[in-house]
């Protein structure tokens, strides 16, 4: 397994690979190692986040499947992430919880249910129609 470092103004999404991470602690304090779904060809299928970067993520309610984007940011000598958009400030500030819900991943389960609602709803649509034989133009 290879984890990879984010650099400093460069987005990158990734697809989490579990629901939450692998924690421990050690000399330097608590560690989150979080899995991601990669490519076959890539090697990178890990990141160790910080406490706040972490506390973020599950803040977003992200986990398995979802995909987010992880920005490592510098403002002077401050370093800070932003997930899908948001500061760690700006989900603690007011209006945080709109902020966070249009922030928060849709997992692909929930993409694949609103599009079945969709498609219900245009074939409900067409059950509905007064279209005959004559209406079809060949």
């Amino acid at each position: 397994m290879s984890s990879f470092k984010f650099k400093v103004g460069e987005p990158r999404k990734v697809v989490l690979a579990f629901d939450s991470p692998k924690t421990g602690v050690n000399s330097y304090g608590a560690w989150y190692l979080y899995g991601i779904k990669s490519g076959i060809n890539d090697d990178e299928d890990s990141f160790f986040a910080t406490q706040t970067l972490n506390t973020m993520i599950q803040t977003l309610g992200a986990g398995e499947g979802d995909e987010i984007t992880i920005e490592k940011c510098e403002e002077g000598e401050i370093t800070f992430f932003k997930v899908n958009g948001l500061t760690l400030n700006e989900m603690n500030s007011g209006g945080s919880a709109e902020k966070i819900a249009e922030a928060s991943p849709t997992s692909e389960v929930d993409k694949l249910k609103a599009r079945i609602k969709e498609l219900e709803s245009l074939l409900s649509s067409y059950k509905d129609s007064k279209l005959t034989d004559a209406d079809i133009p060949f």
